[in-house]
């Protein structure tokens, strides 16, 4: 199938052996009025290879018509009557563009999760790239893929409509945005009830419910900490390393480090913090550590300065090195996701820091197309211990494949390593898939940490801005899964048993 060619149509073959076909056409044919879609009957059946055959013989000779007519073909779609209409028309409404920026930019993500294909990375860069070309010929860039939800009418989507549209995004974009999204569609159901341009009945999404995401508490520990920051110092992006020491040492969220403006210590040695979410003022006394950082990713930014031959650097502390701005929480996240990878894989002594880049892109790469493996080796059905038997042999089976693979990269030679791997940064999680520590879990090693040299609650909340409860939870969940503190716990209890008269 895979040599198979019909003009205007491309047969997307899944990896399950089906073929999905979608119309696809060429900057000229676009401007003539074609759209690349789906071809699917209206209930949502994909048309067969006979039917693509036919769709193709009838759209040559509609471009034909076309280009001898000169005229534009008519869409089968107007405008105002689809689920990415009303999402546009309920996102430039005033009743949203006078919320928050903050509020206005979350909408837009989940927005964009609803009409939007998920893309790879490299399908991301490579389709900014043919937006870019199509830009300088003057010609209609190319779309992106839509979600077929995009296409449907608003008064197609029941309950049943959007659960099976819920449990699709939770595999395709994960759980927490597969929440967004259903809540922007809510938020855009009921928008249009009070329109006088949609008029909609009632909002399909009242009396559903949606499970909601197990808390995520994961610790990076000092060795992972040391392993992220000589990976970015390494990798020219000390600033990474910058926002990694803020994360450790304030416990801040990864918006407020990002946004943190150096205004000097306070007369008692803290530092002032805004927190962006809460509004929240919080000082924190600084740490030697912290100071020591604080103090070279200034006399970096001098230097940033005068290599970039700015007028004026951005008064905040985490600068991105190649702009000489602050960064944006898109390019920050892709940065740190290349220098997790690097640190997770290292770097050897024989290559330079861009080959190792290269190298650990392609391990993890690799790790990816092995995994397919392990889950069917190890699947996870059975009762609930036979379900958590499997997670732990999944989790044994990665940390063995790191390990086989860095001796194999290294020839088992311990300092052949430039940054030696730190393969801890990669695991397996509760529901058994690869996971990595995030920028994110910074503020939970800062609560854990605080609590493990014996702060109370009140005082970690002071300094992290977390509510009691969610401090709670993160040191309830630590808590729970530190053999030593459990080995403190049980030698108390022999101590106490053993004045009781009570002897081995």
């Amino acid at each position: 199938m895979a040599n198979v060619r019909l003009p205007y149509v491309r047969l997307r073959e899944q990896p399950d052996g089906t073929i999905r076909p979608r119309s696809s056409h060429g900057p000229r044919q676009r401007a003539l009025g074609f759209k690349d879609q789906d071809l699917k009957h209206p209930n949502g059946a994909w048309l067969t290879f006979q039917e693509c055959r036919e769709f193709s013989d009838t759209r040559v000779r509609e471009v034909a018509a076309a280009i001898e007519s000169g005229q534009s073909v008519a869409l089968p779609v107007r405008k105002g009557s689809t689920i990415e209409h009303l999402l546009e028309d309920w996102i430039a409404s005033p009743e949203v563009q006078g919320l928050s920026a903050k509020s206005v930019s979350s909408y837009r993500k989940a927005m964009r999760a609803v009409i939007f294909r998920p893309e790879s990375r490299t399908e991301a860069a490579d389709r900014r790239k043919k937006e870019k070309a199509a830009a300088v010929l003057g010609v209609a860039p190319p779309e992106r893929e839509r979600e077929p939800m995009a296409a449907a009418t608003p008064s197609s989507v029941g309950a049943p409509e959007l659960r099976n549209f819920y449990n699709y995004l939770k595999d395709a974009r994960g759980h927490h945005m597969a929440l967004a999204a259903i809540a922007a569609l809510s938020a855009a159901f009921t928008w249009g009830r009070e329109s006088t341009s949609w008029r909609l009945g009632r909002n399909p999404r009242l009396d559903m419910e949606f499970d909601q995401p197990d808390g995520r508490v994961v610790l990076v520990t000092l060795e992972e900490f040391h392993a992220l920051v000589a990976a970015a110092d390494a990798s020219g992006r000390p600033s990474i390393g910058d926002a990694i020491y803020l994360g450790l040492f304030t416990g801040q969220r990864q918006t407020d480090r990002l946004a943190l403006v150096d205004v000097g210590l306070t007369g008692e040695g803290r530092r002032k913090f805004k927190q962006s979410k809460t509004g929240a003022i919080v000082e924190i006394k600084e740490t030697p550590q912290l100071a020591a950082r604080l103090t070279d990713a200034g006399r970096r930014a001098k230097e940033l300065k005068l290599r970039l031959q700015l007028r004026e650097l951005p008064q905040t502390i985490v600068v991105d090195e190649t702009t000489g701005r602050p960064y944006n929480e898109h390019t920050y996240r892709h940065s740190f996701a290349d220098i997790r990878t690097l640190a997770a894989f290292g770097a050897l002594h024989r290559s330079s820091i861009e080959d190792a880049k290269v190298r650990a892109a392609q391990c993890a790469a690799d790790m990816r197309k092995w995994w397919p493996e392990v889950e069917r080796k190890f699947p996870l059905t059975g009762n609930p211990e036979q379900v958590n038997s499997a997670i732990d042999a999944r989790g044994e089976a990665l940390s063995q494949w790191l390990m086989a693979r860095a001796k194999l990269d290294s020839n088992g030679a311990p300092d052949a390593w430039r940054l030696t791997p730190c393969p801890g940064l990669l695991f397996v999680n509760v529901r058994g898939e690869i996971d990595a520590k995030h920028d994110q879990d910074l503020r939970d090693t800062c609560v854990m940490l605080l609590d493990r040299a014996g702060n109370d609650i009140l005082s970690i909340c002071d300094v992290t801005g977390h509510s009691y409860q969610s401090a709670q939870t993160i040191m309830k969940h630590y808590r729970a899964r530190n053999a030593a503190r459990a080995d403190v716990a049980i030698d108390k209890l022999v101590a106490f048993i053993g004045k009781e008269g009570m002897t081995g």
